[in-house]
């Protein structure tokens, strides 16, 4: 009873603070040049220049960070090691699906970022502190490109973004067309492993459409249009199989498997990239996680390490 009655004290409270004192605060300052942004829900004017953005899901903050803008303030998520540790010093907001609205209103934001999926539901709360830009999704369905633009073109980087973009094409290119190893000739499977089952991931997620644009071929289960992620039993072989075998591994997660703990296993050795040795163990944060530009390249910097050392 007491927890109820402290958590409904908190919510009158944040919710008198929003009211008086944020009754206009989504609009910038009227000295304040604006641009009008369309995103998942609905119109919104933000600055054209923001200079103190909060970020509510991985995918924002993968992209502020690749176009050289620290956020004021964050969700709590596993930090990418493929990060700068300047992140550490970003103001914690909450997590992912539960942004304390308090500690967004004491930064003074000019810009929140965030996706339907993650801050739908605070989207009006959210939007008497600081103009508000929402995704449709997360990117976890792998349109990470698209959701990148639009976080982009709110922090008036738009320009910027499609010079990222590209780069990253001319790296995609590049693998497809040097090495021997061809991304076109391999069957590639990606899956992460801990002691309840295993999670593969389709061509539809992010990981997945990053492989797709290097032209792997997919495991069947593991083809386009299925769901991002596929839980699998540990005697669904055929099913995880592949040429190649992206094992995502989290060292800070107790059952999180390793790639030598994944080859020793007797059941799993079975798999045909175990008997080839074509197993390349890659950091699930970023490959689930990242989402967005920067972890998009890291998963090529894996995929090419992967192809040129032996494993």
């Amino acid at each position: 009873m007491a927890t109820g009655f402290r958590q409904c004290l908190i919510g009158l409270i944040t919710c008198g603070l929003l009211t008086s004192c944020q009754q206009t605060a989504s609009t910038p300052a009227p000295d304040v040049p604006v641009r009008t942004i369309e995103h998942a829900m609905g119109s919104t004017q933000v600055p054209v220049s923001p200079q103190r953005v909060v970020v509510l899901d991985y995918a924002p903050l993968d992209t502020a960070l690749a176009l050289d803008i620290l956020p004021v303030g964050r969700t709590i998520v596993t930090v990418s090691p493929i990060y700068p540790e300047t992140i550490n010093n970003i103001t914690i907001v909450g997590d992912g699906l539960q942004p304390s609205l308090e500690a967004i209103l004491k930064l003074k934001p000019d810009l929140i970022l965030g996706s339907k999926v993650s801050a739908g539901k605070w989207y009006r709360q959210l939007s008497k502190i600081a103009p508000t830009i929402l995704t449709k999704d997360n990117g976890r369905k792998g349109n990470w490109q698209e959701n990148f633009r639009l976080y982009a073109d709110s922090l008036g980087q738009a320009e910027q973004a499609e010079q990222l973009l590209a780069a990253y094409q001319q790296r995609v290119d590049n693998l497809r067309s040097g090495g021997t190893l061809p991304p076109e000739t391999m069957t590639a499977s990606v899956i992460t492993t801990w002691s309840r089952g295993v999670v593969v991931y389709s061509a539809s997620s992010f990981p997945g459409s990053v492989l797709q644009d290097l032209g792997f071929e997919r495991n069947p289960t593991q083809g386009e249009g299925r769901r991002h992620g596929i839980q699998l039993s540990r005697e669904d072989l055929s099913d995880m199989d592949g040429d190649i075998l992206f094992l995502m591994h989290q060292s800070a997660a107790e059952d999180s498997i390793s790639k030598t703990e994944f080859v020793s296993d007797p059941l799993w050795s079975a798999l045909n990239a175990v008997k080839q040795g074509i197993v390349c163990e890659v950091d699930s944060t970023t490959w689930a996680g990242g989402r967005s530009i920067l972890a998009a390249n890291q998963i090529l910097t894996d995929v090419e390490f992967c192809l040129t050392q032996e494993n």
